[in-house]
């Protein structure tokens, strides 16, 4: 009898853990939205506009965050005539956003299917919420937002925790840039 309450003992407790765990996952909501009228394979260059708040260098470091994935992307910063403008700006309060329901880009833009609609969706975004843009250069369109709410929640827990939000934002656009071989890339890094 002693066994077994031992054995439920540590299986509640294992279930707690497990349930921590995910529940820690979720702490930041990660969503995207884009254009349908965007040729996503013509962009191969970008530049950043400003950040809309800099608190304690915070823009410094989602910056840098963002550079590298674009970077990562095959995308190259450039000051002449890029392709793409990227803008971001943090909010510190409470915001209510009007999304979309789309598909999965990657599949969007290999098969350019003109059927699919643009579904809004409303959501009610947590305190401290990341909103990152990508701009066609030429029209001043935005073509690609991507956005993170939660984002001060576990900061204290991670030294990386805003390139990882920025990571996270980012895992949404699994495109590269054009003429973009990340093969060649990993190749190349490999040697």
């Amino acid at each position: 009898m002693l066994m077994l309450r031992s054995i439920f003992t540590y299986a509640a407790l294992l279930l707690i853990i497990i349930i921590a765990g995910c529940s820690s996952g979720r702490k930041v909501f990660v969503e995207h939205d884009y254009s349908y009228e965007t040729n996503f394979k013509d962009y191969s260059s970008y530049t950043f506009l400003e950040c809309e708040r800099d608190t304690n260098n915070l823009c410094t470091e989602i910056y840098e965050a963002i550079r590298r994935q674009m970077q990562v992307r095959g995308y190259k910063l450039t000051a002449e005539k890029p392709t793409l403008l990227v803008n971001y700006g943090i909010f510190y309060d409470n915001l209510r956003y009007q999304g979309y329901m789309q598909p999965v880009i990657k599949n969007w833009v290999d098969t350019e299917n003109d059927g699919f609609r643009y579904e809004p969706i409303k959501y009610a975004l947590d305190k401290g919420t990341l909103i990152v843009s990508l701009i066609d250069a030429e029209s001043d369109q935005v073509v690609w937002r991507g956005y993170a709410s939660g984002i001060f929640k576990g900061v204290e827990n991670s030294n990386n925790h805003y390139r990882s939000v920025v990571r996270r934002i980012f895992d949404q656009y699994p495109l590269f840039a054009k003429g973009y071989d990340p093969r060649r890339y990993s190749e190349a890094v490999g040697r």
